[in-house]
């Protein structure tokens, strides 16, 4: 009779591959993140086709766009777009994210295996020329999918700048095809909660700032439809510099 492996599930790594992980265990840890948020009224019924059942829509429908360059973080640095439509989960306010890029894998593996963030790779920009800053999402890079303009005009005092707990829904596929009953293996809302602070400088200005701004989704493409979710007005833009600390996510809904 053969010799069995010795690799048992407790001393498993915190990520694949079990015996060199990709990825270490929450809490993953940012700072000097530099963000454009740009949020804005969009088609409810394009928010609903995304939304997954237990999640409400918030009316008026609103959705977020941020491009990111975060300046350090425990996986490095790297840049990252996100889509989030606001909702609730039984009466809790939540942002839902449809749609993710990030620049580099560590922070994809990490977020799509433990939280079940939707990220792929994608080539993210965010500049200044004269008084404007710019944020692109180009995936591949050349195709540009969103491009965001503003200026930064009124400095926003941290008390005055809110967030709310982010939910994912986390999928993974079943290995095996089980005909009629086939579906994924795991089928999970996830929630993440945690505390975006903006940095506050040296002379106690808030290091956080609002103006005008524009955003457009520009090549539809159907490999990342995130023009499904279109602009009908611009709410509010932010630019600035913010700290994180990302714990665990708590499972909030079981599919399967």
């Amino acid at each position: 009779m053969g010799k069995m492996g010795k690799l048992t599930p407790d001393q498993f790594g915190a990520s694949m591959p079990v015996t060199a992980p990709a990825v270490q265990s929450p809490p993953f840890f940012y700072r000097n993140m530099e963000l454009m948020i740009i949020t804005y009224k969009t088609d409810p019924e394009a928010a609903l086709d995304l939304l997954p059942d237990g999640l409400e829509l918030t009316e008026p429908a609103t959705a977020t766009l941020i491009i990111g360059h975060y300046h350090f973080s425990t996986f490095g640095p790297y840049r990252e777009a996100i889509m989030g439509i606001n909702c609730s989960f039984e009466g809790k306010s939540m942002t839902y994210l449809p749609h993710l890029f990030v620049s580099h894998e560590a922070p994809l593996i990490a977020g799509r295996e433990i939280y079940g963030y939707p990220k792929k790779l994608g080539h993210i920009e965010l500049s200044q020329q004269s008084e404007q800053y710019m944020g692109i999402v180009e995936r591949p890079k050349g195709n540009r999918i969103a491009t965001a303009v503003m200026r930064t005009v009124d400095n926003v005092p941290a008390a005055d700048f809110k967030t709310q707990p982010i939910v994912n829904l986390k999928v993974i596929p079943d290995a095996e095809d089980r005909g009629e009953n086939s579906g994924p293996a795991l089928a999970q809302l996830v929630s993440s909660e945690f505390d975006l602070q903006p940095i506050v400088a040296t002379d106690g200005v808030t290091e956080l700032w609002s103006g005008p701004g524009s955003l457009i989704f520009d090549s539809p493409t159907f490999n990342d439809p995130w023009y499904k979710l279109g602009v009908e007005e611009v709410v509010s833009c932010h630019y600035g510099f913010f700290n994180l600390t990302l714990p665990y996510g708590q499972v909030i809904k079981e599919f399967v």
